[in-house]
């Protein structure tokens, strides 16, 4: 049970860069269109592909992937959300999801 996530910055021209967790390269692009579409909703997938750039693997924030617990199970740390929120993933998912602090623990080491 490992954290999957990576973190990549996908370059689109006329929009910039962006930071997107995700599995793989694929999986960032995907991310990358979903949220220019926020921005343009008009941009087909087709048009995306021939603006976007370069997918970089980024080096990940201090403590990412660390073992913690979520409400009593296990996950993973991805770094601070912002205020008293944590980004977390559960062991093998790509889903990230936000927790309150408080319901975060640190997970006990198995020796």
């Amino acid at each position: 049970m490992a954290c999957i996530l990576k973190k990549y910055e996908v370059t689109v021209q006329g929009y910039g860069a962006g930071q997107f967790y995700a599995k793989n390269k694929n999986q960032a692009r995907v991310r990358a269109f979903r949220s220019l579409q926020n921005v343009n909703d008009r941009i087909t997938f087709k048009s995306f592909l021939k603006i976007v750039g370069n997918i970089a693997l980024q080096e990940a924030p201090d403590g990412f992937g660390a073992p913690i617990l979520v409400n009593g199970k296990p996950a993973h740390f991805l770094e601070h959300a912002g205020g008293n929120s944590i980004r977390f993933c559960y062991p093998d998912s790509d889903t990230m999801l936000i927790v309150h602090e408080l319901d975060v623990s640190e997970a006990e080491t198995i020796q």
